[in-house]
């Protein structure tokens, strides 16, 4: 259904906007970019080889912003990508909500006195469903 893609698509659009204005930052930068299965996949490097100073003090290595994923290095975005997928379809699922919906979860979890990343709703079922395709892929 083509215009189910395009609703999504759509729905995303405010997030992917966000991250279409931090993708200039690595691309800036020397970065690369590519459109693959339904997402802007974003680089600041090919490689983890001269890293680079600023990517090495991000807070994280891969980010999604709606059909944008942001990664340090390439190889990363390899190992990384199958979790930053699921975040792509959190964000074509809940859309501009999304920006309120993610920190509210980590909020609730740092309430119950847990970690407000590793507990956050989002970030469960992302790794959670990544590994259900890596396991399929892979093999248990």
């Amino acid at each position: 259904m083509p215009w189910l893609k395009v609703a999504k698509l759509l729905w995303a659009l405010p997030c992917s906007a966000v991250g279409l204005l931090l993708a200039a930052i690595p691309l800036s930068l020397g970065g690369s970019a590519k459109w693959w299965a339904g997402a802007l996949e974003v680089t600041y490097r090919p490689s983890q080889v001269n890293c680079g100073s600023l990517a090495r003090r991000l807070p994280f290595r891969a980010i999604v912003f709606g059909h944008v994923i942001i990664a340090v290095t390439r190889q990363e975005l390899v190992v990384l990508g199958p979790h930053e997928r699921v975040h792509v379809e959190q964000c074509e699922r809940w859309g501009p909500i999304f920006f309120l919906a993610y920190p509210a979860a980590s909020v609730w979890q740092l309430f119950k006195g847990r970690s407000p990343y590793w507990h956050n709703y989002f970030e469960v079922q992302a790794r959670q469903r990544s590994n259900e395709v890596h396991i399929t892929r892979h093999g248990a």
